[in-house]
């Protein structure tokens, strides 16, 4: 994920600047590409978990 690069972020992304927002004072001292990469693996980790919610809710149907 280190060399990803922007087009792999949906236009629906959140900008850096609300990124920093969000994790006010544990983005002080974080470069963009930094705070970059966070965003892609929480994007990454919340497509995971939906993914595993919907599978698990068909099985119990």
């Amino acid at each position: 994920m280190e060399h990803a690069h922007d087009a792999d972020v949906g236009s629906d992304a959140l900008s850096i600047a609300r990124w920093r927002e969000l994790l006010g004072e544990d983005a002080d001292g974080l470069s963009d590409h930094e705070v970059d990469q966070i965003r892609r693996h929480a994007d990454a980790m919340a497509r995971v978990i939906v993914e595993m919610f919907v599978e698990q809710r068909a099985v119990q149907e």
